[in-house]
């Protein structure tokens, strides 16, 4: 089982017991409109079908995204996509409760690691939304900087599109944060 340990955090595979966790944590507002994939309102069915699809693809290495613990209890979500090439997509999102400790940037810290170390990337790539900075400093923290491109992302938990500023990462420009 592949289990990442940082200063303060566990990151774990995401396990079938997970979804009421997922549940509750991932039926906020603020987490929807900030992903792509996550819906709102959001409901123990819509975690079941989360964990069961994200199992099978860690399993089959299409993407592997990581419940983010500190003593136990799921505070986050990171994880990483392979694309073409040598390229992985970085995600993530934080917990209501777990914001403004930086959690986000040791949990992507880690995730983009993982991505570095054990899956041979040479570039890791990232979006947010241009209303979500936030998401942005975090991105710029770990060394990513903008590709210049600006497109539409489509956003479930937004029902529609919206303006996303592309990131990119090189191997040799990564930024470890402390802890990781």
């Amino acid at each position: 089982m592949t289990v990442i340990t940082t200063q303060r955090f566990t990151l774990r595979p995401i396990r079938e017991d997970d979804a009421p966790v997922f549940a509750l944590l991932c039926n906020d507002v603020a987490i929807a409109r900030n992903t792509a994939r996550i819906p709102h309102p959001y409901s123990l069915d819509d975690a079941r079908s989360f964990v069961k699809a994200i199992s099978a693809a860690f399993a089959a290495g299409s993407e592997y995204a990581f419940a983010v613990t500190e003593r136990g209890a799921v505070v986050a979500c990171a994880g990483v996509m392979p694309g073409e090439a040598s390229e992985v997509e970085l995600g993530y999102w934080v917990a209501a409760g777990a914001r403004g400790r930086g959690v986000a940037t040791e949990a992507a810290g880690a995730a983009t690691l993982f991505a570095f170390e054990r899956l041979a990337a040479e570039t890791v790539l990232a979006g947010h939304f241009t209303d979500n900075p936030a998401s942005g400093r975090v991105l710029a923290k770990l060394g990513f900087r903008p590709t210049g491109e600006t497109c539409k992302t489509f956003s479930v938990g937004r029902g529609g599109k919206a303006d996303t500023i592309r990131v990119s990462l090189a191997r040799a420009d990564f930024i470890a944060p402390e802890g990781v």
